[in-house]
């Protein structure tokens, strides 16, 4: 896998409060064995607190997350998409979510405006 000294856990608040630290660093949000998001912040605790107030049913999902510095956090973001992020969402990240970045599957033999993340 990818991830360097990653951690995993639960997407929920107690999770979030207890086990993510106010830190910098990159995330990935799962859905059973599939990677379906992957974010950066100067403050991981307080970006997941932001996300899980915008998402339908969080429970189902969940959180890994490794540390890293604030000049490698984008360029982490970029490689751990590439490896990791699936075409098909679930169906509680599909809504539009003002602010937050995903990455939009496109049907096959459809013209693709590039790999990056669709601002919504």
């Amino acid at each position: 896998m990818p991830w360097l000294d990653s951690r995993t856990v639960p997407f929920n608040r107690l999770g979030i409060v207890s086990q993510i630290p106010s830190e910098s660093g990159v995330f990935g949000i799962l859905a059973e064995d599939r990677c379906v998001l992957i974010g950066e912040s100067w403050n991981l605790k307080a970006r997941l607190l932001e996300l899980i107030n915008t998402l339908h049913s969080p429970e189902t999902l969940t959180i890994i997350y490794e540390l890293c510095s604030e000049d490698q956090r984008l360029r982490r973001r970029e490689v751990l998409h590439g490896e990791l992020v699936s075409g098909t969402q679930p169906s509680n990240l599909q809504a539009s979510r003002n602010g937050i970045s995903f990455w939009q599957s496109v049907p096959d033999g459809a013209d693709s405006t590039g790999d990056g993340p669709e601002a919504v």
